[in-house]
């Protein structure tokens, strides 16, 4: 079974040690509203790995300020957020209610709160978030599968399966052997950009790598490239 152990580094603050042995070397991550962690090999000592998180304090520091300002991008939601996906717009509503709570409704995602609430209550505000998530989620499990299929067969790309995540980093991967993941947060793209990303993880399925070739065949699947590469770095994964 995994194990897990909290250490503090000075400059950087808690760091948690993982230890599994399905982990080959020791390697750092960090995700968003995830923190830091170091994945540990069970033949590696709880003191090497505090010497490995201290020989790569630099790195760490830079890439913490990194996540922290893309979570800082967070949008704080209210009655005038103008906020959409494929197939809902958001709308909130301040009623005579005990508590908050959201629903689906011809196209629009309702979120209710109580009169006298602060539209900046850290639960509220959470509760906002995780509603759009889960609608996200029906969208992109409606959506994704049949347009990959669609796009896959028009295009002359075979894969092994997909799956819709939630990632909070990348739009999409493709492992090694062509299972296909896609991010639920596609379903806030226009359609054109969904449709390059989803294009992007069926090249890789040919080419594994981000060599001139991939880019080539990418190209060649999907016109304009250049300017969807350029209109999609407008777009974050973390707002929400």
């Amino acid at each position: 079974m995994p194990t897990e152990k909290i250490i503090y580094i000075k400059d950087i603050g808690e760091i948690a040690l993982r230890t599994d042995k399905r982990f080959r070397r020791l390697s750092i991550r960090m995700a968003p509203t995830k923190g830091i962690w170091i994945n540990v090999p069970n033949c590696i000592s709880v003191e090497e790995a505090i010497k490995f998180a201290e020989e790569n304090k630099a790195w760490i520091i830079q890439a913490k300020q990194k996540k922290d300002a893309r979570e800082s991008q967070q949008t704080i939601f209210d009655q005038n957020t103008k906020f959409k996906t494929k197939y809902h717009e958001l709308r909130i509503t301040q009623v005579t209610t005990k508590s908050y709570s959201s629903k689906l409704n011809n196209g629009i995602l309702e979120v209710i709160y109580p009169e006298g609430m602060e539209i900046i209550n850290t639960g509220l505000q959470e509760f906002i978030r995780k509603s759009i998530i889960e609608t996200l989620r029906r969208e992109a499990k409606y959506y994704l599968p049949k347009r990959i299929e669609f796009l896959a067969k028009q295009h002359g790309f075979k894969y092994h399966s997909v799956q819709i995540k939630n990632t909070k980093s990348r739009w999409g991967s493709c492992s090694h052997d062509n299972k296909i993941n896609l991010s639920l947060h596609l379903m806030r793209l226009p359609e054109d950009l969904s449709d390059m990303v989803i294009l992007h993880e069926l090249c890789h399925t040919v080419v594994k790598n981000h060599s001139s070739q991939f880019w080539e065949l990418l190209a060649s699947h999907c016109p304009n490239l250049t300017e969807k590469k350029n209109r999609i770095k407008k777009h974050s994964i973390n707002i929400i």
